[in-house]
Parts: structure tokens; C-alpha cells; sequence
């Protein structure tokens, strides 16, 4: 019986991690993600507060193919000049977390683009999809 349960409590630690569409928390902004001049796709952006309140951005890409490199994801600031780089999407779905003391009202934006791997860790100005978080 205590392999059954040790077995159980497993799945369960695992299931917690989940895929990056299982809602994790409270939801406390989203936006559409609409595509930028040269692409094809689209997608949504939710910020996600947990228990502990970790903010996790969840993306989630539909298209944008044609990459010449890597989709990166940023969120960046009103006037386009101050951004912030969440990671590298792989696939169609994402989840992030958002640094700690980052005010999304200053950093509304949401932004995937398309980096080449040229060790310029600077965004590239190729935007796949962009949205601003209602939030």
C-alpha cells in the first residue's frame, strides 16, 4: 500500500507541473496577440498569479511560420523602447515567469519575435505577434 501511495503522490507531483495550458492560478491580465506586417499568425497572452504570487505569462502561437531562427518572447513597454526578455517559445505554448517587482502596467506589452542565432542577445526587430495586456 505504500508503493501505491508513494506511486500516486508521483503522478500527482507530476501532473502539478503540467503542460503549459493547465491554468495554474488567478488569472490577472490577457490580451490578444495579432500578427506584424509579414506573418501569418495569431495568438493569446494570459498573466497567471499562483498561490505563492509567481506571475507566469502563458503564450500560446498559432502560425508564424518561416522562422529563420528562434521565437523569443518579450515584454515591452508602450513607447517600444524598454523591453524585457521572458525566454525562448518552443512549439506553440509557453509559460514564463514574469520577474518579481516588474509592473506589467509599465511593460504592457506582449512580443514574440524572431531571433537568429547570432549571439546578439538584443531583439532583432522581426515581431512575429504583438499584444498589449488588458490588465
Amino acid at each position: 500500500a505504500g508503493l501505491l501511495v508513494g506511486g500516486t503522490g508521483g503522478v500527482l507531483v507530476a501532473g502539478g507541473a503540467g503542460g503549459a495550458g493547465e491554468p495554474e492560478g488567478v488569472v490577472v491580465a490577457q490580451g490578444q496577440l495579432d500578427p506584424l506586417p509579414g506573418w501569418e499568425a495569431g495568438g493569446e497572452a494570459v498573466v497567471e498569479e499562483t498561490a505563492d504570487g509567481t506571475r507566469e505569462l502563458v503564450v500560446t502561437l498559432e502560425g508564424g511560420d518561416g522562422l529563420e531562427g528562434y521565437r523569443e518572447v518579450w515584454l515591452i513597454d508602450r513607447e517600444v523602447s524598454r523591453l524585457v526578455s521572458l525566454g525562448v517559445l518552443e512549439g506553440g505554448e509557453g509559460r514564463f515567469v514574469v520577474p518579481a517587482g516588474l509592473d506589467l502596467a509599465e511593460f504592457p506589452v506582449v512580443d514574440v519575435s524572431d531571433e537568429p542565432y547570432n549571439g546578439d542577445p538584443s531583439h532583432s526587430g522581426d515581431s512575429i505577434i504583438r499584444g498589449l495586456l488588458d490588465t
